[in-house]
């Protein structure tokens, strides 16, 4: 039987292949790519000079004296019968997430006054309604919440003159909705409020596009 979601393999450069992950569910997708990789690996194969994995793609670099896109794309393919069939995620959850608001590492005030909110206000909106994980950047990582009707959302991007490093566990606030920073990442984004690390443990982790976050707050 073939796994599914299959997956495309796309010519991403000069010597380079990428095998793009299909599905909505953020854990299988994650598990195919971990799978996909210790199957190149595992099988050894020549000219194989980098692996790489990003967001819902397995990137590969190699020998143009050994392999052609072509042959590349067709070895993919044929590793895909070796992957055994991921158990299937649980159905959409509810899952309720601390926010921890630390007004010296968050930009709070500039966010709820673009909304012509109070800080209070604002986090009252925050934690009062439940927010649907619609998108992902990095399978089962880095889920992009949520409310793409939030009134003042783009009022309340203001991109700066030099790019900052976001603290890991980030909630912040951007011209797409609001988003869970897992990684430290260079952004223009406004934080207003942290999530435990042990809400986006990269190994635990479980989001599927549906999935649903309540915020309750935790003033530390």
């Amino acid at each position: 039987m073939r796994f599914s979601p299959t997956f495309a393999v796309i010519n991403s450069g000069q010597n380079q292949a990428s095998a793009i992950i299909s599905g909505t569910d953020a854990l299988a997708v994650r598990r195919k790519i971990m799978s996909l990789e210790k199957a190149v690996q595992s099988y050894g194969l020549p000219g194989i000079e980098e692996l790489t994995t990003a967001g819902r793609s397995l990137v590969l670099e190699y020998d143009p004296s050994l392999w052609t896109h072509a042959s590349i794309k067709a070895a993919l393919i044929a590793l895909e019968s070796t992957i055994a069939q991921p158990v299937e995620s649980p159905p959409a959850q509810l899952f309720e997430w601390p926010l921890l608001l630390e007004s010296e590492e968050t930009d709070l005030e500039l966010a709820a006054a673009a909304s012509e909110l109070t800080p209070e206000a604002f986090i009252a909106r925050l934690t009062r309604r439940t927010h649907i994980i619609q998108d992902f950047t990095l399978p089962g990582l880095s889920p992009q919440l949520f409310r793409r009707d939030f009134r003042g959302l783009s009022a309340g991007y203001r991109p700066r003159e030099i790019p900052r490093q976001i603290p890991s566990g980030s909630l912040t606030l951007c011209s797409e909705g609001f988003a869970v920073t897992a990684a430290e990442t260079a952004t223009h984004d406004l934080v207003i409020g942290r999530v435990p690390a042990a809400c986006l443990d990269p190994e635990t982790a479980s989001f599927r596009i549906g999935d649903r976050i309540r915020f309750q707050t935790d003033q530390r």
